[in-house]
């Protein structure tokens, strides 16, 4: 057995990759893995924007949800249902306790390399409190308490992103045009 795993590391490399050493065209793999990185770097940016627009889209539809009278009516059920449902005051402290714990994360993502990563997470997080509220506060008095505390999680994110993004772009042209040089 040991004899067949030697003769695997043996084996000749498939022409088509010794034709790619030999002629030395790294080069030209240089100029596509840096336009594939900054390709990639656009999409990291973009992938922020779609989330706030998600964000503010589930936003606008917890607003008209609470205008409605159905709230009111709909309590009357869910207490049935599920019983007593939370205080306001409880669900600020969940809110608040919530909304730290993603801030540091939030900041904690950008990792030793300064990259930041990006979780559609912090899209839904403040979003879950929207129908929690809607049901306990029907006057609809601390919808924009939840709204800010998802903008600003979400714009603070996107805002890492975009900087370290632009950096990296910029970087990255750089890299390109040694290369073309």
């Amino acid at each position: 057995m040991s004899g067949h795993h030697l003769i695997e590391h043996l084996k000749a490399k498939p022409m088509r990759e010794t034709a790619q050493v030999a002629t030395g065209n790294e080069l030209s793999w240089s100029r596509e893995h840096v336009t594939k990185n900054v390709e990639q770097l656009h999409v990291l940016s973009r992938r922020g924007l779609w989330g706030l627009l998600l964000f503010l889209g589930l936003s606008a539809a917890a607003l008209a949800l609470s205008q409605m009278n159905v709230s009111s009516v709909a309590q009357a059920e869910l207490e049935g249902i599920i019983g007593p449902l939370p205080s306001v005051d409880m669900l600020n402290l969940v809110l608040g306790i919530s909304w730290l714990s993603a801030l540091v994360l939030i900041v904690g993502r950008r990792g030793s390399d300064g990259r930041p990563g990006y979780s559609w997470h912090n899209v839904g997080l403040p979003a879950v409190f929207y129908p929690l509220y809607v049901f306990c506060d029907t006057t609809g008095t601390y919808f924009p308490m939840v709204f800010l505390a998802g903008l600003v999680l979400l714009l603070l994110e996107h805002g890492f992103v975009v900087c370290y993004t632009a950096k990296a772009i910029k970087e990255e042209t750089a890299r390109l045009e040694r290369l073309r040089d």
